[in-house]
């Protein structure tokens, strides 16, 4: 049996929005929460062997599937927006097939990397150019890892859908299963069995099928299996149009994540050419950027879920109260960070690095991170707003002109004020894309009830 997901949650009191919006935001910020431990898990076990080139060779591994990964994170993010609007709709039969191509679009795309592993994994070396000993050991850490780019998309898919659904609990299963078996399964393989880089590789591998698989299950269990298997079957899945939206979506939200790799790869680039010392202390700086996309990323989940869902049902005063109602709960979480910022800031640094000249370059590159997330609040929220109303093309227009600004700024600034200035052009990127994105709004609200995308 079809467990019905479609119920429309309906712009009632304020404080049942609140509880709407917390249902799908608390769940995400644990989900969130529990990513970085696992990587400390991995750190602890792995730092414990004599060599400390299984370390490096993680780091490097970790870094590359990172990018190789998050490149494709569009099939999350364009799965979401298209069920929220189907689920708006109450258009079960929608969301069966936007998840089938999603799922078969993933499927594909995971098919491509494991046929060209090779030289992907020789393009990796280039542009790592990791020491010989270090490039051995991240190549057992590859050629493992690198089967479990299905599993990966398909969880991508999996949890754009129960987001879209607004089954965020559903979704932070998924989740704490991915990183309480992997943190397991990585303690198992390098203390127990006394394997090193490989063993890493393996347990993420593991874990990642294991999430899928879990993810299998909550998708059947909502849309029914049976039903799963007709629309497999169906003409209907299978048309151009459907297609079309699906791949236009996704190519835009590609191309607006590679910008933005792309401009925090150059952040490193650019505190290289400063000094070690700035390399490192901009590593800590990311700390920071972390902690704030764990809440407002979750914010960001809300709108996506309960602004799409408005969206798709074409209804205009839903959209915005869902905009506003999770947006004063992003403000007022931004706030929260710049304060927190302002106040330990020092003392965060002082835990994460004792090293004079780095805790000395990061100290005085912290006036920026204490504006960073009043500032960068509104493109985490207007990112959720556009992938509600699946605006992609939008995404990537707003994020190029962000760039070029970056671009502009990022040399002169950098020179004039060292890492302080590096930073505060990190700062003026994301302001420029929150701004650029505010700007194009008005044209997503005129779009309500314009046109319904193919299903």
């Amino acid at each position: 049996m079809s467990s019905n997901p479609t119920s429309e949650p309906k712009a009632g009191s304020e404080q049942s929005a609140n509880r709407k919006v917390w249902a799908i935001a608390g769940p995400a910020i644990i989900a969130n929460s529990s990513a970085p431990l696992v990587g400390l898990v991995d750190t602890w076990a792995i730092g414990h062997l004599p060599v400390a080139t299984h370390l490096a060779a993680v780091g490097v591994g970790a870094t590359v599937f990172s990018f190789i990964f998050w490149s494709f994170g569009f099939l999350r993010m364009s799965t979401t927006g298209l069920i929220a609007q189907a689920r708006g709709r109450l258009d079960e039969g929608a969301q069966r097939r936007i998840m089938v191509r999603s799922l078969g679009l993933g499927l594909l795309i995971a098919s491509l990397l494991i046929a060209v592993q090779v030289p992907m994994y020789s393009l990796s070396l280039a542009a790592v150019g990791p020491e010989a000993g270090i490039a051995t050991l991240f190549g057992d850490y590859f050629y493992i890892r690198i089967w479990s780019a299905p599993a990966v998309l398909a969880t991508y898919a999996f949890t754009g859908f129960l987001i879209g659904i607004a089954k965020a609990k559903a979704a932070l299963v998924i989740q704490l299963v991915l990183n309480i078996s992997n943190a397991c399964l990585n303690l198992l393989f390098v203390l127990g069995f006394g394997m090193g880089a490989d063993g890493i590789a393996l347990g993420s591998l593991m874990a990642e099928w294991l999430a899928a698989f879990v993810g299998l299950v909550m998708l059947t269990h909502f849309l029914g299996s049976r039903a799963l298997l007709a629309t497999l079957r169906s003409g209907l899945t299978w048309t151009y149009d459907g297609f079309r939206h699906l791949l236009e979506t996704n190519v835009f939200i590609f191309v607006r994540t590679l910008i933005l790799l792309t401009a925090l790869t150059m952040v490193m680039r650019e505190a290289n050419g400063i000094s070690e010392g700035a390399v490192a202390a901009s590593h800590v700086m990311n700390v920071f950027m972390l902690l704030i996309s764990l809440g407002l990323d979750a914010f960001a989940y809300a709108v996506e879920a309960l602004a799409g869902a408005a969206y798709g049902k074409g209804v205009r005063h839903d959209f915005r109260k869902w905009v506003w109602v999770t947006s004063k709960w992003a403000v007022g979480a931004s706030i929260a960070y710049s304060l927190g910022f302002y106040w330990v800031g020092e003392n965060i640094i002082s835990v994460l690095t004792d090293v004079p000249s780095v805790r000395a370059a990061a100290i005085g590159a912290l006036p920026a991170i204490v504006w960073l997330p009043v500032v960068s609040v509104w493109c985490y929220q207007f990112d959720g707003i556009f992938i509600g109303a699946t605006a992609a093309k939008a995404m990537m227009v707003t994020m190029l002109i962000s760039f070029g600004v970056f671009i502009a700024l990022v040399g002169p600034m950098t020179d004039a004020m060292g890492l302080l200035g590096l930073w505060w052009t990190v700062v003026i990127f994301l302001g420029c894309r929150g701004l650029s994105q505010a700007l194009y709004y008005p044209f997503i609200e005129r779009k309500i009830a314009e046109s319904v995308a193919p299903t």
